[in-house]
C-alpha cells in the first residue's frame, strides 16, 4: 500500500463483511432491552454484531485516513479526518462519530452496557451503517 491509494480489494472486504453482519441484525430488529436482558444467545449475537459493524466500519475508516496521509489518534479522528476530505458528508461524520466510542464500550466493557442503548442502535441506528457503505462505495467510485 503507498500513500494516497487505498487498497480497494481490502476495503471492499470490510464493505461485505459490515453488510452481511448488518443482515444477521436486522433479524432481531425490533428487540426491546427486556427481551435482550431474557435471552442471553440473542443479546450475544446482537452485541456482537454490533461490535463486528463498528469495527468494520472504522477499520475502513482508519485505513482510508492513512492512505491519504491523514494522522488519527483514535476511532474517532479518523471519522473526522474522513469529514475532513469530503469522503463522508459533514453531518453524517458528526453523527456517526460516536461510533467509536460504543464500540470501545462493546469490547472493553468500560461501562455497563446500557441495554437500552443497544436495543436503540438494534432498533434505529443500523442504517447509518450502511449509510456509511455507500459514502465509502461512492467515493470509491470517483
Amino acid at each position: 500500500m503507498s500513500p494516497g491509494r487505498a487498497d480497494t480489494p481490502v476495503v471492499r472486504r470490510h464493505l461485505a463483511a459490515l453488510r452481511s453482519d448488518l443482515s444477521t441484525l436486522r433479524r432481531h430488529a425490533g428487540t426491546s432491552p427486556q427481551g435482550l436482558r431474557s435471552d442471553p444467545d440473542r443479546r450475544w449475537s446482537v452485541e456482537r454484531g454490533l461490535q463486528l459493524c463498528a469495527q468494520n466500519a472504522l477499520d475502513i475508516a482508519t485505513h482510508l485516513a492513512s492512505t491519504l496521509g491523514l494522522d488519527t489518534s483514535d476511532y474517532a479522528s479518523a471519522i473526522d479526518r474522513l469529514v475532513e476530505v469530503e469522503v463522508l458528508p459533514s453531518e453524517f461524520g458528526t453523527r456517526f462519530r460516536a461510533v467509536a466510542g460504543f464500540r470501545n464500550i462493546l469490547v472493553h466493557g468500560y461501562l455497563e452496557l446500557d441495554l437500552e442503548i443497544v436495543a436503540d442502535a438494534l432498533g434505529r441506528h443500523l442504517e447509518d451503517f450502511e449509510e456509511f457503505a455507500r459514502h465509502i462505495e461512492d467515493w470509491l467510485s470517483r
